[in-house]
């Protein structure tokens, strides 16, 4: 059997659990009720579409969810999940964009929510000592795909 050449950075669950910022979040997960789940792929899908990770808050009595695909390189797995606990910390502090966006989830909303939760993933990995060149160049091509801005210069 071949080797495969391109393997994950996390090959366990394990190790990506035992990193000190992924064990603040989990500790910050179990004291507000959310379940921190991860998948070993590069994707899941929520709601018919394809993505990295996502945040769900508690509802009436249910759990709350954060889930994250560990199948991608550290940086942009860290960078992932900086940002789906920036949702969470939106959620827990009231955030008025939080609040805005779950009240009405229109184009506008969503932009300042995915704009300021990427303000705070970069800070949380700065903070983390987790930054890198890559994580700025991430967060801008995250909002402009977003927005559908990279498009245009095809």
């Amino acid at each position: 059997m071949a080797k495969r050449s391109n393997l994950p950075k996390y090959a366990k669950g394990k190790e990506f659990i035992s990193l000190p910022f992924v064990v603040y979040v989990m500790s910050k997960c179990k004291k507000f009720n959310v379940n921190f789940l991860i998948s070993p792929d590069k994707e899941v899908i929520r709601g018919g579409e394809p993505c990295d990770g996502f945040f769900e808050h508690p509802e009436k009595g249910e759990s709350g969810s954060l889930v994250i695909c560990i199948g991608k390189e550290k940086d942009e797995v860290l960078h992932t999940l900086a940002h789906e606990f920036s949702h969470l910390m939106q959620w827990y502090e009231d955030d008025p964009i939080y609040l805005a966006w779950d009240k009405n989830d229109n184009e506008a909303n969503s932009h300042a929510l995915e704009d300021d939760a990427e303000r705070r993933a970069l800070l949380l990995l700065q903070e983390w000592n987790l930054y890198n060149d890559k994580a700025a160049e991430r967060s801008d091509k995250y909002l402009k795909d977003l927005r559908g801005e990279n498009n245009a210069n095809v």
